[in-house]
C-alpha cells in the first residue's frame, strides 16, 4: 500500500537530513539541557503516548525549564495506567500494516520537527554573522577613504573590506542552502499531514465497514430467533 510513493517520500528525508546535518557542523554548541527534554516530549509525542493538549503543555514547560526528568516519568506512568484501563474495554482491532505507517509517519514528523529547529538556530546565527561581516566591511571602505592620501593605511583597509566580503559571500551561500533546505522540509511536513490524512481515512473506512458487517449481521440473527 503506497509502498513505491513512500520509498521516494523515505529517500528525500534522509537526503534533507544529511544536509541539515552537514550546515549543523558549522557552528555546534553544546546542547541546553532543557533540549534533551523536548527532544523527549517530542518522541513520546510521536509514539503516540500523550495527545496534542499534553503534548503542547509539556513542550512549554520544558522550553521555559519548568520540566525534569522525574516529571516525564510520571506522566508516561500515569498515561500507561490509563491505557491499560482503557485495554480493559472491548475495541476492535486495527489493521496492523495502517498502524506500522503511521507510527514510522510519527517518526519521521518528530525527525523533521528537530530538523527544522535545527536548521532555524543555525541560520539565524548565520544571518547574525553576516550582518556583523557586512557592517565591519562598511566601517573598513570608510575607513579607507578617510585615511587618503596615506596608501599604505588604505590599502591595508581595504584588505580588511575585502576579507569581510568574501567571508559574507561565502555565508550567504550557506545561507541560501539553509532557506532552501526549510522550503524542503515544510514540503515534506505538508506531504507528512497528507499521507496521515490519508491512513487514518483508510482506517476509518474500515473500521467503519467492520461496524456495519457488524450491525447487519446481529439483525439477522435477531429476525432469525
Amino acid at each position: 500500500m503506497m509502498h513505491g510513493p513512500y520509498r521516494i517520500f523515505e529517500r528525500l528525508l534522509d537526503e534533507v537530513l544529511d544536509e541539515q546535518r552537514r550546515q549543523r557542523r558549522y557552528d555546534e554548541r553544546p546542547r541546553d539541557p532543557r533540549d534533551e527534554i523536548e527532544q523527549e516530549v517530542k518522541m513520546i509525542y510521536a509514539r503516540g503516548e500523550i495527545d496534542a493538549s499534553t503534548y503542547h503543555r509539556l513542550l512549554e514547560m520544558a522550553q521555559s525549564g519548568q520540566l525534569d526528568w522525574d516529571d516525564l516519568a510520571r506522566v508516561r506512568r500515569e498515561r500507561g495506567a490509563g491505557k491499560r484501563r482503557e485495554a480493559q474495554a472491548p475495541r476492535r482491532k486495527r489493521d496492523a500494516e495502517i498502524v506500522r505507517s503511521l507510527n514510522r509517519l510519527y517518526g519521521h514528523r518528530s525527525q523533521l520537527e528537530n530538523a527544522q529547529a535545527e536548521t532555524e538556530e543555525v541560520l539565524e546565527r548565520l544571518e547574525a554573522d553576516l550582518r556583523r561581516l557586512q557592517e565591519q566591511a562598511s566601517e573598513a571602505e570608510e575607513k579607507a577613504q578617510l585615511a587618503l592620501p596615506d596608501e599604505e593605511r588604505a590599502r591595508a583597509y581595504l584588505a580588511t573590506k575585502q576579507e569581510a566580503v568574501d567571508r559574507a559571500n561565502t555565508l550567504e551561500g550557506r545561507i541560501a542552502s539553509l532557506r532552501q533546505n526549510l522550503r524542503r522540509i515544510e514540503g515534506l511536513r505538508d506531504e507528512l499531514a497528507s499521507r496521515e490524512a490519508e491512513l487514518k481515512a483508510l482506517e476509518a473506512g474500515e473500521q467503519l465497514a467492520e461496524l456495519e458487517a457488524g450491525i447487519r449481521e446481529d439483525l439477522m440473527d435477531a429476525q432469525e430467533e
